[in-house]
């Protein structure tokens, strides 16, 4: 039985659920990055394009930690419905 009266765990819980999220978001967005380069689109050292992949990689994160599982499975989906 878990004990709740201890707020230290209720919060390591809460941060370790959070920071999954981010994990899972910036995954799915470091996924979505990756996906024209497999196609042979170079992606060269150009300082815009650097910003370009960090910002879709944080922006995927901050949304995966807003929206859970719902965002990473209603990209899924439509990655699948893509036919690659």
């Amino acid at each position: 039985m878990l004990d709740d009266s201890d707020s230290t765990k209720t919060t390591q819980r809460s941060l370790l659920r959070w920071g999954s999220r981010f994990a899972g978001g910036a995954a799915l967005g470091a996924l979505l990055v990756a996906l024209p380069l497999t196609y042979g689109s170079p992606l060269g050292p150009d300082p815009v394009q650097i910003a370009s992949v960090s910002f879709v990689i944080i922006g995927c994160g901050l949304m995966g930690m807003l929206w859970g599982q719902a965002l990473i499975n209603a990209v899924l989906d439509a990655l699948g419905k893509t036919g690659l």
